[in-house]
């Protein structure tokens, strides 16, 4: 018993190391740093977050599924690629401390945020597909809700320590010069050794049982492929996900952008309404993580997208700050469901066969029109000249990804 709850524990912790890249460097803090300092004009700065934000997206819809099926075949190799993929992130995490506030380091940001969010997505292929191996012998739905309700809560610790030793202070511990944006710099180098500290109980304990060596032709991928995809209800899920996917992750991308250019969030202002969101997400993933082994995945997905559509609507539609707080912070119950369902619906679907596999095209169903988000968010911006207008986008692939979804048996 001691060893299953240690087993989940971390499982848990490599959510809560890996939270803090997504939180910091992509939705809040970097970006917004970006978009307002690096780059000539938040329209510049918008478009071009969000085109790096696309061919990254392009990048792990075509490798994914092949890493994942190549790891089927080859248990060692998932070790090896989650192994790299780590030491890609945190180091890139780490470089973005030279990133100065000029635009002559504008393309120099924008190579390791396509690297680092690149293979921090590969090795969420190989973290999902450990569901079952971790979970021991609690439900699926619970332990997925808490394995990103601790992810959530990771970010929210971060958020904090960056808030109160390095942004609020005038004279912080560190002695950094505000003027140079170092305190803002310097949140890379916190992202990096987080993710570091955090994630070696779960890579230390990433073991393959029933190793083997398969030698697997380009053909046999190919077909694997395929056979997946002929199995409708599989990719009737598959294509759901796709939709709503690439309306979670460009609302991610571009949370923080959004706030700053529209509603004129300040970077305190920003981390405020990141870590109030990341405790609404939390609490989200749990509670509906409980409610999904009640009620079932599928109408926890559908009612978390019903509420996740009305409220992006209604934040659309407002000019008022405090309500976009309300309705910000109210995103991010939904959001933390939706995900954390999505994952053991696969594995529902999957009957717990070839999670690599699986996983792999899991992250193509999440990336492989993840460019066009990102993509239709930079170029309305760009031709109308209206964040609003760009944004408004998300709510035509989350709408798909609900219709969708209610003709998948889950």
């Amino acid at each position: 018993m001691q060893k299953d709850k240690k087993k989940r524990l971390y499982y848990y912790l490599f959510d809560w190391a890996n939270s803090p890249y997504s939180t910091v460097i992509i939705t809040f803090i970097f970006s917004s740093y970006f978009v307002n300092v690096i780059a000539e004009n938040k329209i510049q700065g918008t478009s071009y977050w969000g085109w790096t934000i696309a061919l990254s997206g392009i990048s792990i819809a075509l490798l994914s599924p092949i890493f994942g099926l190549l790891a089927d075949a080859n248990k060692k190799l998932s070790k090896i690629i989650i192994l790299f993929s780590t030491l890609i992130v945190c180091s890139g995490s780490f470089l973005l401390w030279f990133s100065m506030p000029n635009s002559s380091f504008l393309f120099y940001t924008l190579a390791i945020i396509f690297l680092t969010n690149t293979f921090f997505e590969f090795s969420q292929v190989f973290y999902n597909a450990k569901l079952l191996d971790f979970k021991s012998k609690i439900s699926l739905g619970k332990f997925s809700g808490i394995a990103w309700g601790s992810g959530y809560l990771g970010g929210i610790l971060c958020l904090l320590l960056i808030l109160f030793f390095l942004i609020l202070p005038e004279n912080n511990l560190l002695g950094l010069d505000r003027e140079n944006y170092e305190h803002i710099r310097f949140c890379g180098i916190v992202v990096c050794f987080w993710y570091i500290t955090f994630s070696i109980p779960f890579l230390i304990n990433y073991n393959n049982k029933n190793i083997s060596k398969k030698k697997v032709s380009f053909k046999k991928l190919l077909k694997l492929l395929l056979n997946t995809f002929k199995e409708k209800n599989k990719l009737k899920f598959l294509i759901a996900r796709m939709f709503y996917t690439d309306g979670l992750i460009t609302l991610f991308s571009f949370g923080g952008i959004y706030a700053s250019g529209v509603f004129n969030f300040s970077f305190y202002e920003i981390i405020y309404f990141g870590i109030a969101l990341n405790i609404s997400a939390a609490i989200g993933s749990l509670i509906l993580g409980y409610l999904e082994d009640i009620i079932g995945i599928k109408k926890i997905l559908t009612y978390s997208l019903i509420g996740l559509i009305s409220i992006a609507l209604s934040i659309l539609l407002i000019e008022n700050k405090i309500l976009f707080w309300i309705l910000g912070i109210s995103l991010g119950f939904f959001i933390g469901s939706i995900q954390s369902s999505s994952r053991t619906a696969l594995v529902t679907i999957s009957s717990q066969k070839n999670l690599n596999q699986m996983f792999g095209l899991y992250a193509v169903s999440g990336k492989i029109t993840n460019f066009f988000g990102p993509l239709l968010v930079a170029s309305f911006t760009a031709y109308f000249e209206s964040q609003r207008a760009g944004m408004a986008s998300i709510l035509l692939f989350l709408i798909a990804g609900l219709l969708i979804l209610r003709k998948t048996k889950i």
